[in-house]
């Protein structure tokens, strides 16, 4: 049962990261660069909340000592 709480908990963190990481992305980079930068920043984005995702213990550590 626990480990079940777990898996959903990593599964939401997992689509939330993923998510505002894509969502960040293309919001910069349709502020800075039009289409084109919103474009290639959201798939940046994309991917650095793919790894926020992969490894939540480490991406809360590095969050709360402030980058």
């Amino acid at each position: 049962m626990l480990r079940m709480v777990g898996l959903i908990a990593h599964a939401i963190w997992a689509v939330c990261a993923t998510a505002t990481g894509a969502f960040v992305g293309l919001a910069i980079g349709l502020h800075s660069g039009g289409w084109i930068g919103a474009v290639v920043l959201g798939i940046l984005g994309l991917v650095i909340g793919a790894l926020a995702a992969a490894f939540p213990l480490e991406t809360i550590a590095l969050i709360i000592e402030g980058l």
